[in-house]
C-alpha cells in the first residue's frame, strides 16, 4: 500500500514538471495569450483533468512556471545583498554592489547552458510583449518586495537624491538589464563576430558598470 502511494506521489511530480516544462515552452514561443491548457496536457503526455488538478488555472499554470525560473535567481540577490551589507559593517553599499546583486544572479543562470540562456532570453523577451494586466500582476508576486528592498538600499547611497529620480534611473537600469538578455542572441550578427553571445560572464561583467556608471551619471546631470 505504501509502496503503491509513494510512487503514485512520484508520477504526480513528474507530471507536474512535466506540464511546467511544456508551460514554459508554449509561453516562451506564443505568450499568455497562445497557450491553452489543452496545448500544455497534449505536449506534456497528459489529460486536462490532470492540469486542473495541479494548477487548477491556466494562469495560475503560467505563474508557478515563472515562479520556477524567477524565484531561485531572486532568493540569489537577496543573499547577495545581504552578503554585501554585512561585509560593508553597516556602511551604505555602493552603487556598482547594489546593481552586482540585481544581475549577477541571473547571468549565473543564463551561465549553466545553451538552453537556460536560450530559454531566459525568450521569457525575458515576453515581459516586452504580454498584456499589462498580466505583467502588473506578474511585477506584484515576483518583484514587488524585491524593488523595495533594493530602493532601500538605492536611498542609503544616495541619500541626496529624491524618490523620483531613483526610480526613473532605476526604472533605466532595469530596462537596460530586460534589453540586454532579451537581444543578447543577436549580439554575434550585431557585431559582426567581435563580441559572441556564449561571452555570458563578459556581457554580465560589462552590464554592471555600464548601469552602475548611467544610473550615477543621470543623479549628478539632474543636480
Amino acid at each position: 500500500m505504501s509502496i503503491n502511494l509513494t510512487q503514485r506521489r512520484r508520477n504526480g511530480i513528474e507530471t507536474k514538471e512535466r506540464l511546467l516544462q511544456s508551460t514554459e515552452s508554449l509561453f516562451a514561443s506564443g505568450g499568455f495569450a497562445g497557450l491553452t491548457i489543452r496545448e500544455v496536457a497534449s505536449r506534456s503526455g497528459t489529460n486536462i483533468a490532470s492540469a486542473h488538478y495541479h494548477f487548477g488555472s491556466k494562469e495560475a499554470m503560467v505563474l508557478e512556471m515563472l515562479k520556477t525560473r524567477i524565484g531561485p535567481i531572486n532568493a540569489k540577490r537577496m543573499k547577495y545583498l545581504s552578503e554585501a551589507k554585512e561585509a560593508k559593517a553597516g556602511k551604505p553599499l555602493s552603487t556598482f554592489e547594489i546593481f552586482r546583486s540585481l544581475i549577477l544572479p541571473i547571468g549565473e543562470e543564463i551561465s549553466k547552458s545553451a538552453h537556460s540562456r536560450e530559454s531566459l532570453a525568450q521569457l525575458v523577451a515576453r515581459s516586452f510583449t504580454e498584456p499589462a494586466g498580466f505583467i502588473q500582476k506578474m511585477h506584484k508576486r515576483f518583484f514587488g518586495e524585491l524593488s523595495q528592498r533594493f530602493m532601500d538600499e538605492l536611498r542609503l547611497a544616495h541619500p541626496g537624491a529624491s524618490d523620483e529620480d531613483l526610480y526613473w534611473n532605476l526604472h533605466f537600469v532595469i530596462s537596460s538589464m530586460l534589453g540586454a538578455l532579451a537581444q543578447h542572441r543577436r549580439l554575434n550578427d550585431f557585431s559582426e563576430g567581435t563580441c559572441r553571445e556564449d561571452e555570458v560572464g563578459n556581457m554580465i561583467e560589462r552590464l554592471i558598470v555600464f548601469v552602475s556608471n548611467g544610473f550615477e551619471g543621470g543623479l549628478l546631470h539632474i543636480k
